[in-house]
């Protein structure tokens, strides 16, 4: 049996890779370091699944699992070694840790085999393959590195944190929505292309990267950041209040032209894809919490995330980011008044951009949000932003 390496068995290793790699008959050895989670996959070889839509859902097991201890070098070198593919889905503040056993894993493999290592790297990070080669380069020769293939993807599927309560009566059970597909760059691989269902080889792939951080993660964070601004807990509320679903899609609608110009893609596929996402958004089963959507206001407002990115995108594009910088200045707001400084030093500190339209745009809006106004107040500026770039 083929055999897979997911490092991370949270969330998206649990609940996304996992099915995939289980359903196209890989058997499946996750590296992570919770000694219960690791421990009940090896008692149990399988975990539950359960596939959530409003009103509904579809348990499913996921079989042929087995973990090991990431703490335990020796045994995670080993299994990353002799895998026929590997995937990690760590999050991006933790990868630095997995490289340890990462270049261990590969030194070993190259040394017995010199077999090509490709690693799907699941995590909402832009350039995240530059990260991980910086972090390599200094652990392995050449030669290593040449034979490694560092694989982007974008992962669509939305999988909210367990549930704490679910968690006490079975610490495997994952909570996922239906979407299952997983495009990944196809020129990134070494040897050959992988075929495995639902991952889907893409050339060229910076489109998909950037609709992916700057269309679906946009539009998230702005929910969770208007959500949280309104006293909501959940994402689904946050999109069903008719004055936020305005200007969410007001602002992926901007991103939406800029992508369809940027890369010349239709545009009408873009919007059919932003209504189809803000659909899913409103899955009530998910249980998806803008607090978490919303957290680490520093990484998602930073200059080349899901806000400020697709802001500079929307303007390299000769568009006008008023409802973008709506969302960034929400969690401006919201980061301001639990750190303190002003609005303007902080801004500068996260995003690193120290003029410009978008910076004109979030620090107005600042304003209204800073004020305590209602969100009719806030379509209201950024519509008069918009009058005044266009006149």
């Amino acid at each position: 049996m083929k055999q897979a390496v997911i490092i991370g068995a949270g969330n998206i290793g649990r609940g996304f890779i996992g099915q995939i790699m289980s359903e196209a008959g890989y058997e499946t050895c996750f590296v992570d370091v919770s000694e219960k989670i690791v421990g009940e996959l090896n008692a149990r070889h399988e975990y539950p699944l359960e596939i959530v839509r409003t009103g509904a859902s579809t348990r499913l097991t996921i079989k042929n699992v087995r973990a090991v201890n990431g703490n335990d070098r020796e045994a995670a070198q080993r299994v990353i070694a002799d895998c026929d593919i590997c995937v990690t889905c760590v999050g991006a503040k933790a990868i630095r840790f997995i490289i340890p056993n990462l270049a261990g894993g590969i030194k070993l493999r190259y040394a017995e085999t010199k077999r090509p290592f490709n690693l799907l790297i699941c995590e909402n990070l832009m350039d995240a393959d530059v990260y991980i080669r910086s972090l390599l380069e200094p652990e392995l020769t050449a030669d290593e590195l040449a034979s490694v293939g560092l694989v982007e993807t974008s992962v669509g599927r939305m999988v909210p944190i367990p549930d704490p309560e679910l968690a006490k009566i079975d610490p495997l059970l994952v909570r996922a929505e239906e979407y299952a597909v997983l495009p990944c760059d196809r020129d990134a691989f070494k040897g050959d292309v992988p075929e495995i269902r639902n991952v889907i080889p893409v050339s060229p792939f910076r489109f998909v990267i950037e609709r992916k951080l700057y269309l679906h993660n946009m539009g998230h964070a702005t929910c969770a950041y208007l959500g949280m601004y309104k006293g909501y807990e959940y994402i689904s509320e946050a999109i069903a209040d008719p004055e936020i679903r305005v200007i969410v899609r007001e602002a992926m609608t901007e991103s939406a032209v800029a992508l369809a110009k940027r890369f010349n893609m239709p545009f009408d596929e873009l919007i059919e894809h932003t209504n189809d996402l803000i659909r899913r958004f409103g899955n009530t089963s998910l249980g998806d919490t803008c607090a978490r959507v919303g957290a680490d206001i520093p990484r998602k407002l930073a200059k080349s995330d899901r806000l400020t990115g697709g802001s500079l995108s929307v303007t390299e594009a000769g568009g006008h980011p008023a409802y973008i910088a709506a969302g960034a200045a929400a969690a401006l707001a919201k980061y301001t008044a639990e750190n303190g400084g002003t609005a303007a030093d902080v801004f500068t500190e996260l995003t690193d951009v120290t003029d410009g339209e978008y910076r004109a745009y979030v620090l107005a809006l600042y304003e209204v949000f800073a004020a305590g106004a209602a969100l009719t107040d806030v379509i209201a500026a950024a519509d008069a932003l918009l009058y005044e770039a266009n006149r």
